[in-house]
């Protein structure tokens, strides 16, 4: 491979491989950033079904422009190569973050589920289906900021599908049960994978495993999703609650709409859902048939009550026991902790450090701001601070750096041209309107959104609107005629006027006209008092007689 793809984007490693492209790490040369290149593999360029995917995802993407989805930067074609520029993500997948700590803590686990959630909801709203959400395509970058990657299949509503095999082209571990079928993927197939990652991130595997992707394919048709709450008994009933509606197998059952399953998620863990029933759904007809069979086998085998009762009550006893020693009620044990430095630390860095000491994020407060000089993702302070006393359980409140500011200079007076010129290659979206203006045409004499002296943060997308003289005017001030001909036609010409002198005999003028002397204005045109627009060839004329 060449060292240099598109005459700008620089090769630097590989960093992904695929089935149907590879991804490197890149420099782009001229706007002097590090970018992700995803590269077709070459046997595949003659093949139209994997050219049309490969083109659907770059058609998808860069119709979506979200904090949670990764950005698409350049579409190209390069001696029979076809490539993908975008953003570069440093960290690391979803898949691999579980495989690192395990299940994930709750209030974690809804916070990055919710932000996942945003990110779908604007495919979803720009008619998007990605059709294939999955923790291998789930970017967590060191702030915990998530980006949804990888619209490889995704498919536009009112799209024909290229070849039946699409409809199950989904890893089969997150696969809707409609699609299995043969069905047509939609935003409610897009959910129940959501609802599959889910389950994943709070449970550290997905719900069906086997050694064949049939076999897996057909739980997902066949069998209940299990209970979250088996495995993990903090984890509230109502975000279980979200995964059973996520997953449900009935259409009518599962979330209409990605809207309707962030909601939940913004209440699930308030106070007053702590106590939610378990939600129940319509079960599949094979589902009940498997109940039914379960109820009649149990009928064949008495229950002694007698035992049942004794068993319960010795596990009772014993799980109050358990409870007390863990608490420190009995066997001494304390329950307060000192908070650790986590100053400096990613967020995914601090919450394993604070893992060690039984204390968590509060995800549900972080706050973001710009710094002077700590790089982005990094956390700047936190409460309680560094070795505060505090019992095991206690959130701690975090502050993380949103990048270093850059300061906004002040743009008025600069021509309009140049201004783009200066801007060109940084984050910024500029809108410029012309206004009509007593300035030189070109020049700004307006500038909102980032606003001068205006700290900003360079590594997000700025908007700044910049308002240009497109025609100056100017009122003809009374006065002017009288004054020397000569201040009068550099103020007007300075100001971005085209101005004519001439020259009149002094026996035509009247008496008054010839009491101004010579080499002043003795006329103008327009007169006084009136508005001059200077457009196309319009002009202002100055007249005067000249002095012996």
């Amino acid at each position: 491979m060449a060292d240099t793809i598109g005459k700008r984007y620089q090769i630097i490693k590989l960093i992904g491989k695929g089935g149907m492209a590879d991804v490197f790490l890149a420099h782009d040369t001229i706007l002097a950033r590090d970018v992700a290149v995803k590269i077709m593999h070459g046997d595949l360029s003659g093949d139209e079904i994997a050219l049309e995917r490969f083109r659907r995802e770059a058609n998808a993407s860069t119709s979506l422009s979200h904090p949670n989805i990764v950005d698409i930067y350049d579409v190209g074609e390069d001696n029979g190569r076809y490539y993908i520029v975008m953003e570069y993500v440093q960290g690391f997948t979803l898949k691999k973050l579980i495989q690192k700590r395990g299940p994930l803590p709750t209030r974690e686990s809804v916070w990055l589920m919710g932000q996942l959630a945003s990110a779908l909801a604007e495919a979803h709203r720009n008619g998007i289906i990605h059709r294939d959400v999955k923790s291998q395509n789930v970017l967590i970058k060191p702030d915990g900021t998530v980006k949804l990657s990888d619209f490889g299949i995704a498919l536009a509503n009112d799209a024909m599908q290229i070849t039946g095999e699409d409809a199950v082209i989904g890893s089969v571990h997150y696969l809707a049960p409609e699609c299995v079928k043969g069905g047509q993927a939609s935003v409610q197939s897009d959910i129940y994978s959501l609802g599959i990652v889910f389950y994943e991130v709070l449970t550290g595997d997905v719900p069906f495993k086997g050694d064949q992707a049939v076999k897996i394919a057909m739980k997902h048709i066949k069998d209940v999703i299990p209970s979250v709450r088996a495995y993990r008994s903090d984890v509230p009933q109502s975000v279980e609650n979200i995964i059973i509606k996520a997953t449900a197998k009935d259409l009518s059952e599962r979330y209409k709409s990605i809207s309707e399953m962030i909601a939940d998620l913004s209440v699930c863990l308030k106070e007053e859902h702590k106590n939610d029933p378990k939600l129940v759904v319509r079960e599949p007809e094979l589902e009940k048939e498997k109940q039914q069979e379960e109820e009649e086998q149990n009928d064949k085998q008495p229950l002694n009550y007698t035992v049942l009762i004794g068993i319960i009550s010795v596990v009772s006893i014993l799980l109050v026991l358990i409870v007390l020693f863990l608490s420190g009620i009995i066997g001494g044990k304390s329950k307060l902790v000192k908070v650790p430095d986590i100053q400096g630390m990613t967020v995914i860095e601090a919450q394993d450090s604070l893992d060690e000491y039984g204390l968590t994020v509060d995800y549900s407060n972080i706050t973001r701001e710009m710094t002077e000089s700590t790089e982005a993702g990094l956390i700047i302070r936190f409460t309680p601070e560094k070795d505060t006393e505090v019992e095991k359980g206690t959130k701690i409140e975090i502050v993380v750096s949103e990048g270093v500011y850059e300061t906004m200079e002040d743009l008025t007076g600069k021509n309009i041209e140049v201004v783009r010129e200066q801007l060109a290659g940084k984050n910024f979206r500029i809108e410029a309107k012309p206004v009509e203006s007593d300035q030189l045409p070109g020049t700004i004499v307006l500038q909102e959104g980032v606003k001068p002296n205006e700290k900003y943060n360079p590594n997000t997308i700025n908007y700044i609107t910049l308002s240009y003289s497109e025609y100056p005017t100017i009122l003809i001030q009374f006065g002017t005629v009288g004054r020397p001909v000569d201040e009068v036609y550099n103020e007007l010409t300075d100001a971005g006027f085209t101005v004519y002198t001439n020259t009149v005999d002094k026996n035509t003028l009247t008496e008054k006209e010839q009491s101004y002397g010579a080499n002043h204005v003795v006329r103008i045109n327009p007169d006084e008092g009136n508005y001059f627009r200077q457009e196309g060839n319009a002009a202002i004329y100055l007249y005067y007689y000249e002095g012996e």
